[in-house]
């Protein structure tokens, strides 16, 4: 929330410009945070891209901001992403990612690690994970990256650059959760070396995610057993010549 504030202020923007479109989920406190004059519309789990699809076709002058989480965005929501990383809709997607269904119960999600345990995984996580990433690039996004909440001030440049593309930026954050992931799990999670400590602070939890990200230029020359469980940090994407989508559908109203 501070950071939303902080750059929406660095940037001169008018908030009333960039509707907030928020999903369920432990991040939706972020409600409550963000400048005090910023629109906002809370919705169904999975469906803020939907919603946030509507409200930029009948205000194009707007660009929605979607907050979603790792949960409702790549889980019951995966199709709402696709189809809006395909159209390449004028708007910006938030994936807060830590890794495990906080607000139910700790159940695994779709990007929880191999190895990790959960309320619905009690001996270990034997799925391979969903990368939010990944998907994005596949489903045709214009502007994908990655960061953390460790490393705050390239959150902050990724998030002015996606305000000023046109286009679908997907941004994915890695977070924290004590409660759930962190309490149930070591530091050296998927790991062969010596046993590691339970990550059940803040702080511990944090340095959990920066010793486990690796930024993309790093992981080009590192094998895929030495970037097991990792996270890739960086931008994948930069596409400012890909057609918008209300752009588009303006043409078809010309000609109609």
């Amino acid at each position: 929330g501070q950071l939303y504030t902080r750059v929406f202020e660095d940037e001169k923007l008018d908030p009333k410009l960039y509707p907030l479109v928020i999903g369920i989920g432990c991040y939706s406190q972020i409600f409550f945070l963000v400048h005090k004059n910023a629109q906002k519309m809370l919705t169904l789990h999975g469906r803020a891209p939907a919603v946030a699809t509507g409200m930029k076709m009948a205000n194009p002058k707007m660009k929605p901001i979607i907050f979603s989480g790792d949960g409702d965005c790549l889980g019951i929501g995966g199709n709402h992403f696709i189809h809006l990383c395909r159209r390449n809709l004028d708007c910006i997607l938030f994936i807060f990612n830590n890794s495990i269904y906080g607000m139910t119960g700790g159940q695994a999600a779709p990007t929880t690690l191999y190895g990790a345990m959960s309320t619905t995984t009690p001996y270990k996580m034997f799925e391979p994970r969903s990368d939010g990433v990944e998907l994005a690039l596949a489903a045709g996004a214009s502007y994908v990256a990655r960061t953390t909440v460790a490393h705050p001030r390239t959150l902050m440049k990724y998030f002015k650059k996606a305000l000023k593309h046109k286009g679908t930026s997907v941004i994915e954050v890695i977070t924290p959760c004590v409660t759930y992931f962190g309490r149930k799990n070591l530091d050296n999670l998927g790991s062969k070396g010596e046993k590691g400590e339970i990550m059940d602070t803040g702080g511990k939890m944090f340095e959990w995610i920066k010793k486990n990200s690796i930024h993309i230029n790093q992981a080009k020359f590192m094998s895929k057993e030495e970037l097991f469980n990792k996270y890739i940090i960086g931008e994948f994407r930069y596409d400012p010549s890909k057609s918008e989508y209300s752009e588009e559908y303006k043409k078809i109203q010309n000609i109609a």
